[in-house]
């Protein structure tokens, strides 16, 4: 990859932030990412004390907990009865957390009882990373970026979300053409695509994996491990419109006053996602 094709990448790292310019109004804009846990008491204290987040509200504990993160992407551990476990050959939302220095964050981490277990500390197009295990089993990435300098933050904070998925082309259809989000660059195809809004804001990535196989789901007796969040300008009409795309809807909630205030989906790989309002 060329020097100025990373820089590119990096920016897709940071840019969850960047503020809307009223261009023309995406269908679905990306929210949050939720983090399914079946202990919600573990889940605080090692997203807490052991990652280093910290609590943004736990009004809705032991149900649901927003985790502080910089800009407008939530975080969100949120509690279900039973976890679809999932591998490193399934299709499945990657997760990528950035620190300033990753030996101090290591050093840092490890001291509140945080084990990296056999993960080693791997090179990345962008810096250095490695991998640890939260305690429900799922992998998470943590990096620090060396590729251009950055001022100084708070950690943990949101790299970058995304789907590991085992056919691009499929990948790009359904999530360009059928939800409307749009396509930054090409630069880094076949394997990797960012995807963002019609303001030019980052969204999340696209990931060809050689050997990722679609994932079974068994939503919703099982949750997956995360659900990435959409949010949408009007729940009912877009509801219609990806029914005229037939798009797989699993899943309606709706409110004690009977309006329509969740659609689950799911992609062709088995990956389950949430719109909200």
């Amino acid at each position: 990859m060329k020097h100025t094709g990373i820089i590119l990448l990096v920016l897709f790292g940071v840019n969850f932030a960047l503020a809307q310019t009223g261009s023309k109004e995406n269908l679905l804009r990306t929210y949050g990412l939720k983090i399914n846990v079946d202990d919600m008491k573990k889940a605080v204290l090692f997203y807490t004390e052991k990652v280093g987040f910290e609590i943004e509200d736990r009004s809705g504990f032991p149900k649901q907990v927003v985790l502080k993160t910089e800009g407008n992407v939530k975080l969100i551990l949120n509690r279900v009865k039973k976890l679809n476990k999932q591998t490193d050959a399934d299709a499945r939302v990657s997760f990528t957390l950035q620190v300033n220095d990753l030996d101090q964050a290591m050093t840092r981490m490890k001291a509140a009882g945080l084990d990296f277990g056999a993960n080693e500390i791997r090179r990345e197009g962008v810096g250095n990373a490695i991998y640890f295990n939260d305690p429900f089993g799922r992998k998470i990435s943590i990096m620090h970026q060396t590729i251009i300098k950055t001022e100084p933050f708070k950690e943990p904070k949101i790299y970058n979300f995304g789907f590991y998925l085992p056919e691009m082309d499929a990948a790009r259809d359904f999530y360009v053409k059928k939800l409307g989000f749009v396509e930054r660059s090409e630069k880094y195809l076949p394997l990797d695509m960012p995807l963002g809004h019609n303001d030019k804001s980052f969204g999340f990535m696209l990931h060809y994996r050689e050997g990722v196989r679609p994932f079974k789901s068994e939503y919703p007796k099982k949750s997956p491990f995360y659900a990435i969040i959409f949010k949408t300008a009007d729940l009912e009409k877009t509801a219609g419109e990806l029914n005229r795309k037939a798009v797989k809807i699993v899943d309606r909630k709706y409110s004690n006053d009977g309006k329509l205030e969740l659609i689950v989906i799911e992609d062709p790989f088995g990956n389950i996602s949430e719109i909200i309002d």
